[in-house]
């Protein structure tokens, strides 16, 4: 009896965690990208990685072409 019990409970954890990561993915897709967190850009001059908020590079001081 003791064997049935642990099996069940085994694929019922599975089930739930297959559920909760469906669950997980479709709120990923339905939920609207945030314009604040779009990727990053190199400067051409001096190649260093900014923000995209940013209007001039922090390490050469040249102005970005606007995003």
């Amino acid at each position: 009896m003791e064997r049935n019990v642990r099996s069940f409970r085994t694929r019922m954890r599975r089930n739930l965690a297959f559920i909760t990561d469906s669950f997980t993915k479709l709120l990923a897709t339905l939920k609207p990208v945030d314009p604040d967190l779009r990727s990053q850009r190199m400067c051409p001059f001096c190649g260093l990685i900014t923000s995209r908020r940013k209007t001039c590079c922090l390490e050469c001081g040249n102005s970005l072409k606007p995003a």
